[in-house]
C-alpha cells in the first residue's frame, strides 16, 4: 500500500537523521518525507503511463487546450480591460495585485462560465 511504503520509509529516514524537534527537521539537509525508492520507480512508470495514454491522448488532450487558449484569452483581455471585472476582484487588484486578481477570477470560473465569458466578451462560440 502506498501509504504504508511512505510512512514506514519516511520513518527509517527520520530515525536515521537522528532528529529530535520540528526545528531539527526543519534544519535537516536531506528530504526526510518520502516514498521507498521502489515506490518511486513505480509512481515514475504510472506517471509516463498516464501522459502517454491519457493526458497526452487527443481525446483528452485537445480539448484542454482549447481551454487553455480560452483562459489565456480571458487572461489577457482583463488586464487590458479591469473595470470588466467583478467589484469583489477589483477591490482585490488593490491587495494583490491586477496579474494575481486575474488569476484568482478565472481560477474560480467553471468550464461552463469560461465558455460563457469568452461567448459574450470575444464573441466566440466556445466549446471544451
Amino acid at each position: 500500500m502506498q501509504i504504508h511504503d511512505l510512512v514506514e520509509n519516511s520513518e527509517r529516514l527520520i530515525l536515521k537523521a537522528g532528529v529530535q524537534s520540528a526545528d531539527e527537521v526543519r534544519l535537516n539537509a536531506k528530504t526526510l518525507v518520502a516514498h521507498s525508492a521502489d515506490r518511486r520507480k513505480l509512481n515514475l512508470e504510472l506517471r509516463h503511463y498516464l501522459y502517454k495514454n491519457l493526458y497526452y491522448n487527443p481525446v483528452v488532450h485537445e480539448p484542454n487546450m482549447r481551454a487553455v487558449k480560452m483562459l489565456e484569452e480571458l487572461f489577457n483581455y482583463f488586464l487590458a480591460h479591469p473595470k470588466e471585472l467583478g467589484e469583489n476582484t477589483q477591490k482585490r487588484v488593490k491587495k494583490t495585485g491586477l496579474h494575481r486578481a486575474v488569476c484568482d477570477y478565472l481560477a474560480g470560473m467553471t468550464d461552463r462560465y469560461v465558455a460563457l465569458e469568452c461567448e459574450r466578451i470575444l464573441g466566440a462560440k466556445a466549446e471544451f
